[in-house]
C-alpha cells in the first residue's frame, strides 16, 4: 500500500575536527564492524553509524552507533643525553652543521625515534619542527641544556643564551615553512642523476642556496622509507664510484645522522654475543679488516658503510661510529653481561682490535682511559667479593 522501503547504513568518522563519510552498507552488521575498525585507526577522534530508511517518499535517519575514541596522552619525552660537544652557534646556520646535528641526535633521541627521522629531516621539515615545538617542554629543555653547556665552557649567561638559541630555532622553523610552500615549484630530486638535480637547483635558486634545497629535496625522497635503516639503505644507493664530492659530503652527513641511533647500529651489527664482540666487529669494519669467519655476521649495510669509510669517502660516518665505540667504553655495561668475570680478558682482546696498523686506538686517549677504568672497576669488584673493601676503595684514587 505504501510502496517498497529501502535501508542503508552510513559510517561517518571525525578526523582533526572534520566529519567525513567513510563508507555505506546495506547490512547493519557490516556497518558496525567498519565503525569498530575505524576506532582503531590513527587520527580518528569519533565514529557514528546512521541508519537511513526511505518509505513512501520519506527519509528517516536514526543514529544507531556513536563512540568517541579515548584520548591517550603520551608520556612527556625526556632528553636522551647531554649537550656535550655542542658548538657555539653564532646564527641559525650553525644549527645545520654536522657537529650540531650530532648533539640534536643525542638530545632529541626520543622524538627522532618516535617519528623515525634524522636531524637533517627535522631541520628541513616544517611539519616535524612544528610537532617538536608543540612538545613544548622537550625543545625548551634541549635549548636549556645547550645554554648551560655553553655557560660552563664559555661563560655565557644561561637565560640570555637560551633566548638567543630559541631565536635561531624560530628562524630555522620559518625557513622550513617557506621551503614547504616553495618545494613543489622547485626541481624534483632525481636519485638516478644527482648532477642534473644539482644543475637544476642552482639554476632555480642560485649556488648559495644549493645545499639547503638539495638536502630539503633529499629528505622528501627519504620519506618513502619508514625506518632509519631503510633510509640508510636508500642513501647508500645514491653513492657510486663517480659521485661528485659535494654530493658525497651531503649524503655522508645524512648517513651519519642515521648512525646516531643506537637501534640502527645494533641492527647493523647483528646478533653479536656480547658488547665486546660487537665493538670488535664495528672496529673491524671501520679499519677495513676482514671479519672473523667464526663470529656472528654483521649486516651487509655495515659492510657497505665500512668500505666507504676505509676509502675515506664518509668521514662523518666514521666520526659517529668511533664516538659510538667511545661512548660504549665509557658506559657501565659489562663487556659480557652473562659473564662479568671475563671483563679483563675481553678488555685486552678489545684493546687489540681497536688499534689500527700503526698502533693508534680508535677514539684516542679517551678510549685508552675508558678501558683502564673498566679494569680498575673489575679489580675492585673482585677485591670486594673477597672482603678487601679498603684496598678496593684505594684503587679509585689511582
Amino acid at each position: 500500500m505504501f510502496g517498497k522501503s529501502s535501508t542503508a547504513f552510513e559510517v561517518q568518522v571525525r578526523r582533526e575536527g572534520r566529519w567525513v563519510i567513510e563508507a555505506s552498507f546495506f547490512e547493519e552488521a557490516s556497518a558496525l564492524s567498519c565503525a569498530r575498525v575505524q576506532m582503531t585507526s590513527g587520527g580518528v577522534e569519533e565514529v557514528k553509524v546512521f541508519k537511513h530508511r526511505s518509505l513512501a517518499g520519506l527519509s528517516l535517519e536514526t543514529l544507531v552507533f556513536h563512540k568517541t575514541v579515548p584520548v591517550v596522552k603520551d608520556k612527556p619525552m625526556l632528553l636522551g643525553g647531554t649537550a656535550e660537544g655542542a658548538p657555539v652557534c653564532t646564527g641559525p646556520d650553525g644549527l645545520y652543521s654536522f657537529e650540531s646535528r650530532v648533539v640534536i641526535n643525542r638530545l632529541l633521541r626520543a622524538f627522532l625515534d618516535k617519528f623515525r627521522i634524522t636531524p637533517t629531516e627535522l631541520l628541513h621539515s616544517f611539519t616535524y619542527l612544528r610537532k617538536l615545538d608543540e612538545q613544548g617542554i622537550l625543545l625548551g629543555a634541549a635549548l636549556q641544556a645547550v645554554a648551560r653547556h655553553h655557560a660552563d665552557l664559555h661563560g655565557f649567561a644561561v637565560p640570555a643564551r637560551a633566548r638567543e638559541l630559541r631565536g635561531f630555532t624560530d628562524v630555522v622553523m620559518t625557513r622550513a615553512r617557506d621551503f614547504q610552500a616553495e618545494r613543489k615549484r622547485l626541481p624534483a630530486f632525481d636519485p638516478k642523476d644527482l648532477p642534473a638535480t644539482s644543475r637544476a637547483i642552482e639554476l632555480a635558486v642560485g649556488e648559495a642556496r644549493h645545499d639547503a634545497v638539495f638536502l630539503g629535496q633529499l629528505t622528501h625522497h627519504l620519506a618513502d622509507r619508514n625506518s632509519l635503516g631503510g633510509k640508510l639503505d636508500l642513501l647508500l644507493d645514491l653513492i657510486d664510484d663517480d659521485s661528485e664530492p659535494r654530493h658525497l659530503a651531503l649524503i655522508d652527513g645524512v648517513m651519519a645522522d642515521t648512525l646516531g641511533s643506537a637501534d640502527v647500529v645494533k641492527d647493523l651489527l647483528g646478533a653479536q654475543p656480547n658488547l665486546a664482540m660487537g665493538l670488535c666487529v664495528l672496529a673491524d669494519h671501520i679499519l677495513g679488516r676482514d671479519p672473523d669467519p667464526k663470529g656472528e655476521p654483521a649486516s651487509a649495510l655495515l659492510a657497505r658503510v665500512g668500505d666507504l669509510i676505509v676509502h675515506g669517502r664518509t668521514p662523518c660516518c666514521r666520526a659517529v661510529l668511533v664516538d659510538r665505540i667511545r661512548h660504549a667504553l665509557n658506559g657501565a655495561q659489562p663487556l659480557d653481561r652473562r659473564d662479568p668475570k671475563k671483563e679483563a680478558l675481553l678488555a685486552d682482546h678489545l684493546a687489540t682490535h681497536l688499534r689500527d696498523g700503526q698502533g693508534r686506538m680508535l677514539g684516542g686517549p679517551d678510549s685508552e682511559k675508558a678501558l683502564a677504568r673498566r679494569l680498575i672497576r673489575h679489580r675492585q669488584t673482585i677485591l670486594r667479593e673477597q672482603g678487601m673493601h679498603d684496598i678496593a676503595d684505594r684503587l679509585s684514587g689511582r
